[in-house]
């Protein structure tokens, strides 16, 4: 017998209906899924095959290019060293293409070997000042971080400046004098002696001058630079102008400096320009303001040493218009005149001086003072100094020191008259002792009636015009005298003694050959007008070569005396051939 079929519900055949259905929805969308999902990964697979097409299309491009590059970078590194000095003009029309190297930063110095500009080494600088200009002095104000210049080599982190000149000079002087390119402006002879009516005739090359700055960051802000300068105006015992000419390199200037820039504190130690020398701008080493003139010896009235010294110098603001300078500097006082009794003012020298001249018994160095300021037009400049003398007198068991304090002050001023066309300066000094800052090197002393030191009243002064009316073309005219203000003498036993002395028999002067002239030992003023020219004949990747011509006309006098108030005087000429191989 046969069991009969559960009876099914409405309600459960409806719900059964809905669940097969739903499956059937379900299975419907996951094929259609699938189905999409492999059209999807299809049409993904096209585009990564494309991209990749495109990616290997652009390395292909990039390694011609890279190639191209590299052949045309050792092309420009074959023509710069051919010739280091070439104009991105030149190094333009012989370069096939027009993509060149730039220099980016690489540390303390920059690459000369890097896309993107010029890589070519950049004009050369000198110190901005008029005669920094003529004679290749490397910039007071360098820039370590800046591209290579021609005549600098890096080394490290260390830049090396080369200046200077070679210069074959020739002098014309109406008097016979003796000297090479520095005039003994004291040493022009006098009427009574047979050289005054004797002209002179020199050529020398012996201020050619080679000049060298090294610099580098010690710290993050201490800088430090090292500079040497030197000529061949020294004169050794076998120097002579016969045969050999074996004249001797010397120690023009040479000093180490630390630069403290984010303070304006600066500190120099060496030999230098001595601070009371008029600068161009601000207070800066190599920064001075020395006339244009051929002349080695400068001009009378321009105020200067060079000379050990420690320096300090404090810049105020961030334009560094202003600066308060502190120098200590190596005395050697120059003394004149009769003295009564036996007086010792200096000493032969020994061991590493020289035993042909004399140097002085100074108890204590020079020190000099000095306020610049640059408010915005011109430059001027406050200036003082104090010095110290001592000699001593003696006689037979016995003697005694005699010490005395000089000094004075001055100032000076650079105008731009026309702007980068024409420029004045006028500088002075007054006071007592301070004829060895003359470049005259009048006396700074004489003696007393107990041998002391008696401090000689004394004033210098400098004018001078100077300008480019073309931009080859540079003129100047200076006029400067140094005088000695007073008498400084008496009279013992019937004798005459001092600087000048109206005693003094001046009544030969005039005579030749005579004997009774004290006019070059008592000289009261040195006078000297002087003109001349700078011209640029030419200038190119291997350096500047100028040509220099200067007319001086020199008067000398003495104090009045027995017999008159001498004179003498001399007419100068130079010319000058410059070579500058790193300018």
């Amino acid at each position: 017998m046969m069991t009969p079929s559960p009876r099914l519900r409405p309600k459960t055949i409806l719900l059964s209906c809905l669940s097969i259905g739903t499956a059937n929805i379900s299975l419907f969308t996951t094929v259609q899924a699938a189905t999409n999902t492999a059209d999807a990964i299809t049409v993904m697979e096209k585009q990564i095959h494309a991209l990749q097409n495109q990616l290997n299309q652009l390395k292909t491009k990039q390694e011609a290019e890279n190639k191209r590059v590299r052949a045309q970078l050792a092309q420009q590194r074959e023509l710069i060293e051919a010739n280091p000095y070439a104009s991105r003009d030149a190094l333009l029309h012989r370069s096939s293409e027009s993509a060149f190297l730039s220099p980016v930063r690489n540390g303390p110095y920059q690459s000369n070997f890097a896309l993107g500009g010029s890589f070519f080494l950049s004009p050369s600088q000198t110190a901005h000042t008029p005669n920094g200009i003529v004679t290749a002095t490397p910039p007071a104000h360098p820039d370590l971080y800046g591209p290579l210049r021609r005549g600098q080599i890096q080394i490290g982190g260390v830049r090396v400046t080369l200046g200077g000149f070679l210069e074959a000079a020739t002098i014309w002087r109406s008097r016979q004098t003796g000297a090479d390119i520095a005039s003994g402006f004291n040493a022009i002879p006098w009427k009574n002696q047979p050289a005054h009516h004797m002209s002179e005739f020199r050529q020398s090359e012996r201020q050619s001058r080679l000049a060298v700055l090294v610099e580098g960051m010690i710290t993050k802000k201490l800088e430090a630079d090292a500079y040497v300068e030197t000529d061949f105006q020294g004169a050794g015992s076998a120097s002579n102008s016969r045969q050999s000419n074996s004249y001797v390199p010397r120690a023009r200037v040479v000093y180490g400096e630390l630069k403290d820039h984010d303070d304006g504190l600066y500190f120099l130690g060496g030999q230098n320009w001595s601070l009371i020398t008029l600068f161009n701008k601000g207070m800066f080493a190599r920064d001075e303001q020395m006339p244009l003139v051929i002349e080695a010896q400068y001009v009378p009235g321009f105020n200067w040493t060079r000379n050990p010294q420690l320096r300090v110098v404090k810049v105020f603001g961030q334009e560094e218009r202003y600066a308060l300078g502190l120098s200590i500097e190596n005395p050697s006082a120059v003394p004149a005149g009769r003295a009564f009794g036996h007086v010792t003012d200096s000493v032969g020298g020994t061991n590493v001086n020289n035993p042909n001249t004399f140097y002085t018994t100074d108890p204590a160095p020079d020190l000099i003072a000095k306020l610049a300021a640059d408010p915005g037009w011109g430059h001027y400049e406050l200036t003082g100094i104090m010095r110290f003398f001592r000699s001593r007198s003696s006689k037979e068991g016995d003697g005694q020191n005699h010490t005395v304090i000089a000094g004075g002050g001055g100032g000076g001023m650079v105008l731009p008259l026309i702007d980068k066309r024409l420029y004045a300066q006028l500088s002075g000094l007054v006071g007592q002792g301070l004829g060895r800052y003359g470049t005259s090197n009048m006396p700074d002393y004489t003696y007393g009636p107990n041998g002391g030191p008696v401090a000689l009243p004394e004033a210098n002064i400098l004018v001078g015009l100077y300008g480019t009316p073309y931009n080859d073309l540079t003129l100047y005219a200076y006029a400067g005298a140094e005088k000695i203000l007073r008498r400084k003498a008496f009279d013992q036993n019937g004798q005459h003694f001092g600087y000048g002395n109206r005693g003094y028999d001046m009544s030969g002067c005039s005579t030749e050959l005579s004997t009774a002239c004290a006019g070059a030992a008592n000289v009261q003023t040195v006078a000297q007008a002087t003109t001349g020219f700078w011209y640029t004949a030419a200038k190119g990747d291997y350096g500047t070569l100028r040509v220099g011509a200067q007319y001086a006309h020199t008067y000398i006098q003495a104090f009045s005396g027995f017999g008159g108030r001498p004179h003498t005087d001399a007419d100068m000429l130079f010319m000058s051939l410059r070579y500058m191989p790193f300018n």
